[in-house]
């Protein structure tokens, strides 16, 4: 297949200053040793011949031609010229096309001044009137024309639409006043009127005017200066102006439950639609979230699901999941006002069992909500679909939503319980500094002996609260974390001990299930008893552990052998200094004092 953009028509300029055709034909570029250099090369399709051969100089041939404002002029006139004869028009159509093609191949700066001399002359409005013709060649050579100069520099195409719109504006309000009707047609409207009425089955043109127009309401290529905004002011220039087109075939085929129109041209349109308003979602902000709440678009987008066409609903799908990965309260309160939820979980059900891109997705929107705990959806979902969903049981996604909607429930039916959490929270992670120093003097500073068994020591600043407020919630708690303790560990037996003597523990490995400690004292430990210094198997006694070994204590639950505790033989060392001091001469002592 040739490449259209080597194929050229070719004008000399004669004495009068017109243009004669010299025919079309195929370029191409070599070295000419006639001409000492790189030459272009033209020959004609027909039968071949030499139709130009010209030495390049790309720092003089097209600058000449730029800087010619009479050869644009013309060239410019006769386009719009409705006594222009077609045949002419798109010849010269396809010169203007072929003209800006090789401006790719100019150096940045000469480029620049190309396209600044382009629009100086005028062509966007001679595009806008080539645009609305009904030849389908001169339009599609228009529009690649009009594909450069949004590649090039969408922001004077912006600039010149909201110009365009303005003049509309003045000028309708004085046809107003004369009872007369506006018809003018904006430039980018007419780009979005031909996406629409593309004949092509494969819908080609219309993919490259998506593009274009992708490209014209993208944030991230407009200007923002000190004086003005351009995304402000284009995009409400845009939504005010030309959403109403755009969103046209998608309000005309949504009138009912289903599609009007089901066949696969007007499901690709439609997807192509549906994309960019999709883009629109993500990018823009109020101004497309007033237009879909404003206009219902939501409720029509969600109509295509019901589309025998597979990619259309996943379109849909998509720009309803593009809304609630916001997590915009706006739209979610209008979701559940309107109930759009429903055509998705009828979808969803109508797959049924089928494990597929659109099950997938489905489940996939719902894992969202569960996983960013989006309450309100939450609830909604549960509240009016769960019935439908209850029996979904390969996934935990929906089972997932109904236990984030109980503990919601719980939380608001009791409030107490929450703040409880709450006070408990901030204890643990958040306790002032100042008052740990002062808790942990205190303990300090406490006797051993003045404490009784099971007493806690209690900080002022834990004293002074309010405990009619704190205890109430706080002992319930309390009372169901001993409850469910008490079904797993069996009430350890304590010991009032004397002194500053650890207590000692007996381990009885028995096989029972109940746990079996014996609590031995030495007060308590008498001679010839079982355990004491002079009986079998004691300390002391012959075979017998040494006295100073580590004394352990195993402790053993229901459930089997919990841990050992090795009390080291430290206090019993510093005992036994402390009686050796007491008992040195006091000269020795005064000696060992100095």
């Amino acid at each position: 297949m040739t490449d259209t953009r080597r194929r050229v028509k070719v004008y000399t300029l004669n004495e009068d200053r017109q243009w004669d055709d010299r025919g079309t034909g195929h370029v191409s570029s070599g070295y000419v040793e006639r001409l000492k250099g790189m030459s272009l090369l033209v020959r004609a399709e027909s039968d071949g011949s030499l139709l130009l051969e010209s030495k390049i100089n790309p720092n003089t041939a097209y600058q000449k031609q730029q800087e010619d404002e009479k050869f644009l002029t013309d060239l410019f006139a006769q386009l719009t010229d409705e006594a222009t004869d077609e045949e002419k028009r798109q010849e010269l159509v396809n010169f203007l096309k072929e003209f800006c093609a090789f401006s790719q191949t100019l150096q940045p700066q000469n480029r620049d001044a190309f396209f600044k001399t382009l629009s100086n002359m005028g062509i966007l409005p001679a595009l806008e009137v080539i645009l609305g013709m009904d030849d389908t060649q001169v339009r599609s050579a228009a529009t690649d024309i009009f594909s450069y100069l949004v590649e090039y520099n969408p922001s004077m195409v912006r600039e010149f639409v909201m110009q365009e719109a303005q003049q509309n504006d003045d000028v309708s309000k004085k046809l107003t006043e004369q009872k007369i009707t506006n018809k003018d047609i904006l430039l980018i409207n007419l780009i979005i009127e031909h996406m629409i009425c593309d004949t092509d089955p494969e819908l080609g043109g219309a993919v490259q005017l998506m593009g274009l127009l992708r490209t014209l309401v993208d944030p991230e290529n407009m200007l923002a200066t000190a004086n003005k905004t351009e995304k402000t002011e284009f995009l409400g220039f845009f939504y005010k102006h030309c959403m109403h087109v755009l969103t046209a075939p998608l309000l005309a085929n949504t009138t009912e439950e289903k599609p009007s129109k089901d066949d696969f041209q007007t499901a690709q349109l439609l997807a192509l639609v549906l994309e960019l308003l999709t883009f629109c979602v993500e990018h823009h902000t109020y101004h497309i979230k007033n237009y879909i709440i404003n206009k219902d678009i939501l409720r029509r987008v969600l109509v295509l699901m019901a589309s025998k066409h597979a990619f259309l609903a996943l379109c849909a799908l998509r720009f309803k999941r593009k809304i609630i990965g916001l997590k915009d309260e706006f739209y979610n309160r209008y979701i559940m006002k309107s109930f759009l939820f429903e055509p998705v979980v009828k979808a969803f059900l109508n797959n049924g069992s089928r494990y597929n891109l659109m099950n997938s997705a489905i489940i996939e929107m719902f894992e969202f909500i569960r996983v960013e705990d989006i309450k309100s959806l939450t609830a909604h979902v549960i509240e009016n679909y769960w019935k439908a969903l209850e029996d979904v049981d390969y996934v935990q996604t929906f089972k997932g939503l109904k236990l984030r909607f109980e503990q919601q429930r719980e939380r608001q039916d009791n409030p107490k319980l929450d703040s409880m959490r709450s006070i408990l929270r901030n204890h643990r992670y958040r306790r002032d500094a100042r008052t740990l120093e002062d808790e942990e003097e205190m303990w300090f500073n406490t006797d051993e002996d003045d404490m009784e068994d099971g007493e806690a020591v209690v900080s002022p600043s834990d004293k002074t609260k309010n405990d009619d407020d704190i205890m109430d919630p706080i002992s319930k708690f309390m009372e169901r974390k001993k409850l469910k303790e008490s079904e797993e560990k069996e009430v350890l037996l304590k010991t009032n001990l004397s002194g500053r003597q650890s207590p000692s523990f007996k381990l009885s490995l028995s096989s029972g299930t109940k746990t079996s400690l014996t609590s031995q004292s030495p007060a308590t430990s008498l001679p010839g008893s079982p355990g004491s210094p002079g009986s079998p198997g004691s300390p002391g006694s012959p075979g017998s552990v040494p006295k100073n070994t580590s004394q352990t204590a195993a402790i053993t639950t229901k459930g089997g052998l919990v841990g050992l505790v090795d009390y080291p033989d430290d206090d019993e060392d510093d005992d036994e200094d402390e009686d050796k001091e007491d008992t040195l001469p006091l000269s020795k002592k005064a000696k060992f004092e100095s």
